[in-house]
């Protein structure tokens, strides 16, 4: 099987990150996707973020009809730090039979040199997904043909532009904005039962 990681902090899931999972089944022809909701990610270690628990069941909520995307709390069940690169040994070592992919945006692989272990990771099949349409001469396209060098398994999807953003939803939510369409209606109603983000 082919498949996919992609983390997050997922605070909330929208339908941006629903978009670029459905993008790479459709167009890196993946079996299956797991998403890692992270308690405490490593560039965000200090920021306020809403209980794992609740960013956790938003996660399974957003994601309970599409039986190609499997949630796993691997990066979540406490609140330590977990690295990629040890998510990625962790999936390769339980489905040593099969192709991983670990799925990223623009942004964290443009910083992907701060990351530890980051060399590890540029080894592994890549696939990183752009928030506008690709500009050929873009520092990202200088970076990605780059490290294509050493590592052809590095793959550049257009994400169909969509640029929606955790920090955009809470801010609308803040401001007593609706959130329709941006995530999904049950997700929606944890976010206003719970009295997030307000």
């Amino acid at each position: 099987m082919r498949i996919g990681l992609y983390g997050g902090t997922f605070d909330p899931i929208h339908v941006g990150h629903l978009i670029v999972i459905e993008n790479a089944i459709n167009f890196m022809k993946l079996d299956r996707v797991i998403i890692l909701p992270s308690s405490n990610p490593p560039h965000k270690k200090h920021k306020k973020k809403t209980d794992t628990n609740i960013r956790v069941e938003m996660v399974s909520e957003a994601i309970k009809d599409n039986d190609k995307i499997i949630l796993s709390t691997f990066e979540s069940t406490d609140d330590s730090v977990r690295y990629t690169h040890e998510t990625i040994r962790y999936f390769k070592e339980a489905f040593k039979d099969d192709d991983i992919f670990y799925i990223m945006g623009e942004d964290s692989f443009l910083t992907i040199d701060t990351w530890k272990n980051y060399d590890y990771i540029l080894d592994e099949n890549i696939i990183v997904f752009t928030r506008s349409n690709i500009d050929k001469d873009s520092e990202l396209v200088e970076k990605v043909e780059l490290i294509k060098k050493d590592n052809p398994n590095i793959f550049l999807i257009n994400n169909l532009n969509i640029n929606i953003s955790s920090t955009f939803i809470r801010n609308l939510v803040k401001n007593k904005l609706s959130i329709k369409y941006l995530v999904r209606d049950n997700v929606r109603y944890i976010i206003e039962k719970r009295g997030l983000y307000v």
